[in-house]
């Protein structure tokens, strides 16, 4: 009941956002525009802002990126395996899989969900996790389509590419930021600390919309029991593993692991259907998968809450 409440408020923000959009109450060029400001203003305030006021440990436990990571890794090879036992041959289309497989939703839905059930200990070892997230696996995707491609002389184009991404995104920019400025003990200006804590107030709740209205564009295209396969591998498998792997094989503060798998619990990211259309292969599948496991997570991440006694 304390999870299904404390789950509530972020559930039905983001079906009123999906029912305001569906209904044409905002029309796609509105939602887009609200995207935007959310992603390059309210959300990285909101992170700077976290990350510059947290208290940050004296030591930080690196085995938390190994206890996650090690775990999107294998869920990815698996992804790729059952990719080429399905379909077959195709760098594009195993990547493609693999990621759907193993790319949560961390920066719309994990953010809020994770500081809602953990609270502010929790934004060290998210910082940690997000602002490398997308350089890791968006790196190892390009990898693994470009290979053996006739184009496969620009993969070192697409990694430079997306090293710059790291810095220039203002999520993981701002993350950046403000664990320079924490770290350093630089000191900001008062009144400009508290017009950042006023702005990162709005960062979950428009995060909440931005999914919500933003999942509209999304819908079942067919590929049902091969979606559902990589939503099963995203929601329940990936999360087992970072479970076993943080708890078991790691030893770390428990509020860092409970992150972790909380994290890894977050359905498909809206990012594996766009690189689908940048290789223009498996985008029925990837709208099909990020729609059902965003359906579908409010049961895994319940049952990971419980598992994990928060």
């Amino acid at each position: 009941m304390l999870i299904f409440q404390a789950l509530f408020p972020i559930v039905s923000i983001a079906i009123l956002a999906w029912l305001v959009a569906n209904r044409g109450f905002v029309n796609e060029s509105e939602v887009r525009g609200f995207e935007k400001i959310t992603f390059n203003f309210l959300i990285p305030c909101m992170l700077f802002y976290g990350t510059a006021t947290v208290d940050l440990p004296d030591v930080m436990d690196w085995d938390l990126l190994w206890g996650y990571y090690l775990g999107i890794f294998v869920i990815y090879l698996a992804g790729i395996l059952l990719a080429f036992i399905r379909y077959g041959a195709g760098q594009a289309r195993l990547s493609v899989i693999g990621m759907g497989c193993a790319y949560p939703n961390v920066t719309i839905l994990g953010i809020p969900i994770c500081l809602q059930l953990l609270g502010e200990q929790a934004f060290v070892p998210i910082f940690m996790l997000i602002t490398i997230n997308n350089l890791l696996i968006f790196s190892f995707g390009i990898i693994v389509a470009e290979l053996k491609r006739e184009e496969g002389t620009a993969l070192r184009a697409h990694l430079v590419s997306v090293s710059k991404e790291l810095v220039k995104n203002p999520i993981s920019a701002s993350l950046l930021g403000g664990a320079l400025i924490n770290f350093a003990g630089i000191p900001i200006y008062q009144p400009l600390m508290g017009a950042l804590e006023l702005i990162s107030r709005a960062g979950i709740p428009a995060a909440l919309i931005t999914l919500g209205a933003g999942l509209n564009r999304y819908e079942i295209r067919g590929e049902i029991p091969m979606a559902l396969t990589i939503t099963g591998l995203k929601l329940l498998v990936l999360p087992a593993i970072v479970w076993y792997l943080t708890f078991v094989v790691f030893d770390m503060d428990i509020v860092w692991s409970q992150t972790a798998v909380l994290l890894s619990c977050m359905p498909v990211g809206i990012s594996v259907y766009v690189f689908s259309m940048r290789y223009q292969t498996c985008e029925n599948l990837a709208a099909t998968a990020i729609v059902l496991s965003c359906a579908l997570c409010i049961f895994s991440i319940s049952f990971y809450a419980l598992l994990l006694g928060v």
